[in-house]
């Protein structure tokens, strides 16, 4: 029995080697009862990690493993929502306060918790907008060329910046250019694919469109970035003495000196001022200057020019009580001023000067000129320098009626001509050229044209003059040139179409190539004033052409009286005009402008 026992034991035994027993999950417990251990996985799907919100925020995540019972969003350690079968949630951020903020989701099985990395997400519902601009907001003097910069106050989205978002105009058509991001987002560059005109209106339009980082829009008042192209720069400062004040100024004279660099001259507040520029600044050439008299009442009408040595000379009118008018004159010495001899007056009884010019000419000895008057007889006079004193350069040239436009200069030979235009006793203006032939004045006149304005002596010695000409019935500006016999006129009218207000040629000079240039002038009335604009051109040898736009003063300013011309080293116009506030709005604050062209 005992045998059998065994035998039967041994036979359970194998019999029970066969039976499949199930394999328990990792995490599992044998008995039915137990916690289901297998773990679950939570990853992210969106947002991207460093995102930024502005509202809304789409959070989804992918579950794999054992299905939990519940997936919820925290955020900075809280509770906030319970995403969907899906596993997705439509989180709102709106009461949550700007900054970053991290996310974590947590998946629950019965009393197990599993938990995605954390997600740091910034909350940011800031506008962005523009912090600073190149070149700035309404600026007015902008060079041309100046690269087109801004900076925002955060990153904007890239995809959002495009040049159908970002819009470059040119006088309010668009214009073709190229939009750029820096890697940080922050830095917005446009680059025009043509360089930009000159004496034009730019604008930047930033479309809706453009967003940060969290979709917030461009800000409003940062959408809309315009600036001013002009023809002209300013030379450094406007030039004045002092402050601006209710001191006017009525003339400037500009010169450019032997080392190429401008000279101004101008009167104001009982002085005269000279001023070099320097390269980086103007600088003044010793102090005001005047007399010295006590009872000298007022200063007026500097000029300016350069000796055939390189110094500059400066002369101007001094008045005194009782209609006396004094001219003086000084010389730079490379340290000071000096006395060209004693002051000269009128040489008429009771005679007024009331205006006075340096020949241009710097090969002879200096000539100055000046027309003066009294009761019954007016006239030009002459005089010259000859290293002593002031000598006689010719007779008194007799005057009929009142004058306009004066001025002269000298031949190679150093004789003088007078070009003006003076009303006759019935009132017709009469343009008149007078020359000194070295023993009397000659009217060569005849056949003129028009009314002179400016006249320069070209390289092979004949006479350019600037007029004003009636031409198909309308006024135009020519240059006319005597030969030595007749008057021609050089190509057609100077400017490219008639003006409704007319053009006057201002001032003439000759590069070195013998080309002339001039500066036309046009009054250009405003709604409630009127302004002067002035634009150069020049003569290229079989037509006239724009040396650039035209020359207009600044927002709210005005232009004066009649501007100097003078040519850089470059063959470059630089250009000397008074420009301040309208007199017609109650003030006359001015001051000086040295222009050059915006290349």
């Amino acid at each position: 029995m005992k045998n059998s026992k065994s035998l039967l034991l041994v036979m359970w035994m194998m019999g029970s080697a066969c039976i499949q027993v199930p394999e328990l999950e990792p995490g599992a417990l044998p008995d039915a009862g137990s916690l289901d251990a297998r773990p679950v996985s939570v990853n992210w799907l969106s947002p991207e990690a460093g995102s930024s919100t502005n509202g809304t925020l789409r959070v989804s995540v992918e579950v794999t493993g054992s299905t939990p019972d519940r997936v919820e969003l925290w955020v900075d350690g809280t509770p906030v929502g319970v995403l969907s079968a899906s596993h997705s949630l439509d989180w709102e951020t709106w009461s949550l306060p700007e900054g970053p903020h991290v996310l974590a989701v947590r998946a629950t099985r019965n009393s197990q918790v599993f938990t995605s990395p954390e997600r740091t997400v910034t909350v940011d519902r800031t506008l962005p907008r523009m912090i600073s601009q190149t070149p700035g907001n309404a600026e007015f003097l902008v060079p041309a060329g100046t690269v087109i910069h801004a900076t925002f106050s955060e990153p904007l989205q890239a995809s959002s910046v495009s040049i159908q978002s970002i819009q470059l105009t040119v006088n309010s058509s668009p214009f073709s250019a190229d939009v750029s991001l820096s890697g940080d987002g922050r830095a917005l560059t446009i680059s025009p694919r043509t360089p930009l005109p000159v004496d034009s209106q730019v604008a930047v339009t930033v479309d809706a469109a453009v967003t940060d980082l969290a979709g917030n829009r461009v800000e409003a008042t940062s959408r809309d970035w315009r600036w001013t192209i002009p023809s002209y720069l300013l030379v450094g400062e406007p030039l004045r003495d002092g402050i601006p004040d209710a001191s006017l100024i009525d003339r400037a004279s500009l010169r450019i000196g032997g080392d190429s660099r401008p000279l101004a001259a101008w009167a104001q507040h009982n002085g005269v001022h000279v001023k070099r520029w320097n390269g980086d600044a103007w600088e003044y050439l010793g102090g005001p200057l005047n007399s010295g008299a006590t009872n000298a009442l007022l200063v007026r009408e500097s000029a300016l020019q350069i000796d055939a040595e390189g110094r500059p000379l400066v002369a101007w009118l001094e008045f005194f009580d009782g209609g006396i008018h004094q001219f003086h004159a000084r010389r730079w010495n490379g340290a000071a001023w000096e006395s060209l001899g004693a002051f000269l007056s009128s040489i008429l009884s009771g005679g007024r000067i009331d205006w006075m010019d340096f020949s241009s000419g710097t090969q002879q000895a200096p000539v100055v000129a000046w027309k003066e008057g009294n009761q019954s007889q007016r006239q030009f006079v002459l005089r010259q320098w000859d290293g002593s004193a002031w000598g006689a350069k010719a007779e008194p040239l007799p005057l009929v009626g009142v004058v306009n436009y004066p001025g002269f200069d000298l031949d190679a030979a150093g004789q003088p001509v007078f070009t003006f235009w003076e009303s006759d006793a019935q009132g017709v203006d009469v343009g008149r050229v007078v020359r000194w032939n070295g023993s009397a004045w000659q009217d060569i006149s005849a056949g003129l044209g028009g009314l002179p304005s400016a006249r320069v002596f070209h390289p092979d010695g004949s006479l350019l003059v600037g007029v004003t000409a009636l031409v198909e019935g309308k006024w135009r500006p020519l240059v006319k040139r005597w030969n030595g016999s007749t008057w021609l006129a050089v190509g057609g009218p100077v400017d490219s179409a008639p003006s409704t207000h007319g053009r006057t040629p201002s001032a003439i000079v000759v590069d070195a190539q013998g080309l002339p240039m001039t500066l036309l002038t046009e009054v250009r009335p405003q709604p409630a004033t009127s302004s002067m604009v002035g634009q150069v051109r020049q003569w290229t040898g079989d037509r006239w052409e724009d040396v650039s736009g035209v020359l207009r003063p600044a927002p709210g300013m005005w232009k004066k009286g009649l501007p100097a011309l003078a040519l850089s080293a470059d063959r470059k116009p630089v250009v000397a005009w008074i420009e301040g506030t309208d007199p017609a709005l109650g003030t006359s604050e001015s001051a000086v402008h040295v222009h050059r062209v915006n290349h």
